[in-house]
Formats: structure tokens, sequence, C-alpha cells
């Protein structure tokens, strides 16, 4: 049963047209690109009876704690599958579980999906509020230098549809 729930996986993998790099028995490591959080690692294990999905979404936030988990938080009641959550050291992570027994192309795209969409409409907002030390640092940094704001620092700023 293993090798064909390994198989498709990886058929799904590859109707996505994803570059996939095995990094142990059964997992699977791979990036996707989004619009506002340009890179997104996704690991995939498969076990006895389900694909789960963890991806390293940004570290431990300098400031702002417990503004950045409200927003995590209030994000968990209306993402389905994926979920927020912490890891050991206490970087923010996304989380997810698919039952073999559904694992095809949809629903591999459907997870993937919707790693994708958290990331983006949540990614500005958590450096806004975990990170605004920093942010202002770079802004003032980018302004020296004659360089455009870094628009992640813009409250205003939204992804374009």
């Amino acid at each position: 049963m293993t090798d064909q729930n390994r198989r498709r996986l990886l058929d799904a993998l590859d109707a996505a047209d994803l570059e996939v790099s095995e990094v142990g028995e059964d997992r699977f490591m791979l990036m996707l690109s989004g619009e506002w959080k340009r890179t997104i690692p996704v690991l995939l294990d498969l076990d006895d009876r389900t694909l789960k999905l963890t991806s390293l979404f940004s570290g431990v936030p300098d400031e702002g704690h417990e503004q950045v988990y409200r927003l995590l938080l209030q994000r968990n009641q209306r993402s389905g599958p994926v979920h927020f959550a912490l890891d050991d050291e206490g970087e923010v992570i996304l989380t997810g579980t698919l039952p073999l027994a559904a694992l095809d192309e949809r629903a591999v795209d459907e997870l993937l999906g919707r790693v994708l969409e958290l990331s983006d409409e949540t990614f500005n907002a958590v450096l806004r509020l975990g990170f605004a030390g920093y942010l202002e640092a770079e802004q003032r940094w980018r302004a020296k230098a004659g360089l455009p704001p870094n628009p992640a620092g813009d409250p205003s700023a939204r992804p374009s549809p």
C-alpha cells in the first residue's frame, strides 16, 4: 500500500509541475512561490494512514507576540485542513493532514493551494505585528539608499487578485 500511496503523491506533485526532493524515507520537500511570501518550503510525510504537511511560515516573532498569535488563532477558525502552529523552537509553521484514502491530484492541489493562500494573505500582517522594529530599520535603510519602500511595511499594501 505504501508504494501505491507514494506513487499517487508523486504523480499529483508531478501534475502540479512542482520540483520535489526526497529527503528521507517517504519524506518529500518542495517549494511554493507566493506573491507576498516569495518562498514557501513544504515538507510532506507519508505515514501509514495520512499525508502530513509542515511548512515554515516565519521565525519566532521579535515583538507583538500576543497580537501575532491572536491573528493566527483567528485564521485557524477558517483554515480548513491547514492550521497555524508553533514548532518546538517557537517558530510559526503551517500544518495539515490528508487521509491517504483521499490522496489524489485534486486533494494535493487543494492542500498546497491552502498553504499558499494562507501564507500570502497572512504574511505581511505577521511581519508588521511581529517584526515591526526590523521593518522600520529596513525602511530607513532603503530610504537612505534611495530604494523604494518595502511593501511589506505598508499596511495598505494588498496582494493583487
